[in-house]
This record gives C-alpha cells, structure tokens and sequence, in this order.
C-alpha cells in the first residue's frame, strides 16, 4: 500500500515537473521570441514606411511591444509625418502625390494578431486593429501635378507583402482635419473632433479592389461623431445635433436627433427681444440624408443629396403680439427667396418629412390671451430644393405636397408651389379641407377675434391662390351648413368672456348666411385679392387671403 502512495507521488512529480518544464519553455520561448520580432518589427516597420513612400513619410514610436501568447501587438506615441525637402523635390519633378498625411496615435494594438503568418508568409491577419486618441491632418491640393502612374492599394504593398486583412477597424476619439486647396489657390479648412471610425472586414490583395461588396477595400465604413451642441448668432437658441453618423458604402448621412432649443422661457425671451419675434421650438427624429457627395460637401462646399427622411418632429412657434412691431420689413423672404440667397449651392431631389406636429399660439393684444392653430400627422414630400442655376434652367419649381389634420377633426390636404428663378417670390397653394368640425376653431377665434362658433359644420373648403411678395389673390369655395356664432365681449378685470346676446342674435339672423349653398341657390365661390403687410410672413399673407375669402362666403367680411 506505501509502496503504490510512494509510486503515484513520484508520478505526479515528474508530471509537475514536466509541466513546469514546459510553462518555462513556451514562456522562454515566447519571451525570445517577443524579443527577437519585436525588434524585427521594429525596424521593419520603418522601412516599409519609407520604402512604400519613397521617403517622403518616417514613422517613430516610443514603443512596439510583441506578444505572441495573446497574439496581440502594440505601438504607444506613433507618429508618421511627412519630409518637406523630399515633397518639394517631388513637386518640382511633378510626381508628388495631390494627398499627404500627418498622423499620431496614442495606442494602436492590433489583436489576434498572426506573427507566423507574417513572418513566414508575409501576410498581415488581424482579428481587431484598435486606436486611441488618433489626430489625423488630411491635406489635398489640386494644383500638384502627379504625371505617374497611378497605383493600386495592391501594387505599393505587394513588393514587401501578400495582403493585409483586419477584421475590424476601430478608431476612437478621432481629431480629424481636411485642408483643401483648389485650383486658384484658396483653401477650405474643416476639423472634426472626437470622431469614432469603424471599418468592417478591410482587405487589400490581389483581388479586393474588383470585389462589387466592398468600398475602399472594406465591407463598410462608419463614422460617427460626438453629441454636438452649441448656441446660435444671435444667442437665443441652442443647437443640439444627436446620434450623427456616416455610412460610407451607403453614402448615408444620419442624424439621430436635431433639436433647436431656446434658451429663455417665453417671458424671459420677449425681454430679451424687446419687440415682437417668433419663438421656435424644434425638434426632428430619425433623419436619414440618402447618397450625399462628400467630395462636393468637403472640398466645395455644395450639399448634393437625393433624398432626405424626417422620421418624425414638432414645431411649436409663439409671438407676443403685445410687443412693439420691430422696424423694417420682411420683403426678400419668401421660402424660394431664402433659397436663392443661401451662400452654398444645394440640391435635394426629395425631403420626405412624416409624423410632425405643428403649433402657431399668439398672444393677443386685446384680450391678453393666447389663441392657438395646431397641425397635427404632418405629412410632406418636397422636390427639387434647390439654388443651382443649371437645375433651375431644367426645372423651376420647387413643390411641396402636404397632408395634415388640422385643428383635431380636418382633413388637409395643400401643394405649395414655389418658383424659384423668380426674384419677387412667386408662388401658387391649392388645397383642399375636408370635414371639419368648426367648434375646433375656438380654442383661436375667442381669444384672437373674440367670436365663438357655436355650431359650424365644415363638409369642403377647397381654394387656389396665387402671389408674390407684395400681394396674393385667388379662388375659395366653403361648402358648410349650421353656422352659428356668438360675439363675445370681455371683462376687463378678470378677462373673462361673455355672449353679446342681441348682437349675437342680428349677426346670425341678418348678417351670417348659415349654409353654401343657401337653398334653391347657387355654390357661392369667393374670389378674395389680398395686398400683404409687408412686416408679416409669406404664411400670414397665405392665411389672410384665405381667410377674407371664408369670409365673404359666409357673408361676414367685417368679422376680425
């Protein structure tokens, strides 16, 4: 029995011992090997750099670590930067590239790195390349001269290796700056910080190029950016810009989330204004800007886009119209007007925007109170938004078709129509109202006009208006039955309404025409001229020459 205990402790013993044995030579070996590649490394690195760039790049780090037990590489304060002297001598020689970088990282660590592939096969294969706080100074110059040949990714590397493939691409809190300079010599500078790159499935070889599923030898690229936030010119707002990122491969631009925010509440911010100015709230969702240029955007500052998504938002506007009017005028401000003075070009084929809510409230002052429209699943689909004079020479008209409810029971239905070669801001708006409920006007005509609508069953207003920036003039049908109103006077001290019976009584009887048509006659067709004031906007001339036809229909023009 002692005799077999004394045997399998002397068993374990030498397995003990065997193991140790082995831990110390893989560790010694791996520690040799660490040692040995890493300097290889090293110095192979910097000759690849300058062999691959015919000395115009050197690279420099404070250290390249091997680990071949984890198989994972990593570089700490690498920087690759660029020798003037060999730049100016290759412009002079017209053979210096129109591209030049300058480069540092922090950390740069590859994993599930395969030295015996490199080493022995010459093909780089990486699981995962991470990199830590890059800075990244990208210069493009249209007017060097490159008379060689153009070279593939493929055919600078294929000298010193077979191919190069990382899994993933990862690049974080990236400061990134493009300088361009154009053909006339001016430069145009855009800096991007705190970027985060992700690079799926990169692989340059002899085939990767010609592969229809990758873009830049990859699957994908995206490139998001920090939250971004700051005030507007004039201090009232702040800009909120969420969840922005790019799609290479799909040439997708996405904003999570924009957002214009004042920065006073509404007391706070007529104080700050001193006279009457609208207050915006507003906010869009899930924004989605389909097959932007990006060389256009970055080097000319042009936004050529095919289709912008508005997944969803609101728009709440107020004015106090208690305040003192500001000076001037608001001639030169038409929605096709502000298109034609923007100063960079644009052009999108179609804005889709779904599922906004929109409200206009205004302090009145005459009752002190606020009244307040509402539309309610806005839905509208734009085209050719644009201020390109060629476009415009192919086609003229910027359209919008809109479809909303309209103070919770009508059903709207508007195109908008808006020339844009015109300097004085022509325009045309039909629409069509559907089913309403005139009860729901209340909660503006009281407050704003001081008539309530008791009963007033709206079946079809169906208009056609045309103008410019001075004037508007048109044709409106109101098909309607059961009107009814009350006009309402106000207590002066505790503002509260109450009917004016008789009065009340001779504007329904004698002044109000109940229905359209009245019975035994014709459709009564209104066919309103409005001349705009020129302090107010192209809605407000939209609204008034709607309104004064809707008036003259129900045969109350001298109504508010």
């Amino acid at each position: 029995m002692e005799h077999s205990k004394s045997k399998r402790s002397k068993v374990l013993r030498i397995i003990f011992t065997a193991a140790a044995l082995l831990v110390l030579l893989v560790s010694g070996t791996g520690w040799y090997l660490n040692q040995h590649w890493s300097k290889r490394l090293r110095k192979e690195l910097s000759d690849y750099v300058i062999d691959l760039s015919d000395s115009l790049y050197t690279v420099h780090f404070k250290d390249l670590r091997l680990n071949v037990l984890s198989n994972s590489l990593t570089l700490e304060q690498a920087t690759m930067t660029l020798d003037t002297a060999v730049y100016q001598r290759m412009k002079a020689e017209h053979r210096a590239p129109a591209t030049i970088y300058l480069i540092h990282v922090e950390k740069l660590r590859l994993r599930h790195f395969k030295p015996w592939r490199y080493f022995t096969g010459k093909e780089l294969n990486a699981g995962a390349l991470i990199v830590t706080g890059p800075s990244i100074v990208m210069e493009q110059d249209s007017t060097v001269t490159d008379t060689t040949r153009p070279r593939t990714a493929y055919e600078n590397i294929s000298a010193k290796m077979k191919s190069i493939f990382i899994g993933h691409l990862q690049l974080d809190n990236t400061d990134f700056k493009y300088v361009f300079t154009r053909k006339d010599s001016s430069r145009v500078v855009h800096q991007f910080r705190h970027l985060r790159v992700n690079v799926n499935d990169f692989l340059i070889d002899s085939l990767a190029l010609n592969d229809p599923t990758r873009f830049l030898y990859a699957r994908n690229y995206e490139i998001g950016m920090k939250d971004y936030m700051r005030p507007t010119r004039d201090s009232l707002y702040w800009m909120h810009v969420r969840g922005i990122s790019y799609d290479a491969a799909e040439r997708t631009f996405n904003i999570g989330q924009f957002e214009i925010q004042p920065r006073y509440d509404p007391v706070a911010f007529q104080q700050q204004t001193g006279v009457q100015q609208d207050r915006y709230e507003l906010l869009f969702n899930d924004i989605h800007v389909y097959d932007i240029d990006p060389r256009l955007l970055l080097q000319e500052q042009q936004v050529w886009a095919r289709r912008v998504d508005i997944g969803s938002g609101r728009l709440h506007v107020f004015r106090d119209r208690m305040l003192p009017m500001p000076t001037g005028d608001k001639l030169g401000q038409f929605p096709n007007q502000v298109l034609q003075k923007l100063k960079f070009p644009l052009k999108i084929d179609t804005l889709i925007g779904n599922n906004v809510n929109v409200q206009y409230a205004e302090l009145s002052p005459v009752s002190e109170q606020t009244g307040t429209v509402t539309f309610s699943h806005v839905h509208g689909r734009f085209t050719n938004i644009t201020n390109i004079d060629s476009v415009i020479a192919r086609d003229n008209h910027c359209v919008a078709d809109v479809d909303a409810i309209f103070m919770q029971s009508g059903k709207l239905k508007a195109r908008f129509d808006f020339m844009l070669n015109s300097p004085s801001g022509k325009f045309e708006v039909s629409g069509q109202l559907k089913n309403m409920n005139g009860r729901d006007l209340n909660v503006a005509t009281r407050p704003l006009g001081k008539v309530e609508i008791r009963s007033f069953n709206i079946r079809d207003l169906s208009f056609d208006i045309h103008g410019d920036e001075k004037k508007a003039a048109g044709t409106v049908t109101l098909l309607y039955d059961n009107l009814r109103i009350a006009i309402l006077k106000q207590d002066k001290e505790h503002k509260v309404f109450t009917r004016k019976g008789l009065m009340s009584l001779v504007a329904n009887v004698m002044v109000i025409r109940d229905r359209n048509p009245l019975k035994g006659e014709k459709v009564r067709v209104s066919y309103p001229v409005q001349v705009r004031d020129i302090q107010k906007s192209f809605f407000n001339l939209v609204w008034k020459t709607l309104f004064t036809g809707v008036k003259e229909t129900v045969g109350a023009r001298k109504l508010g």
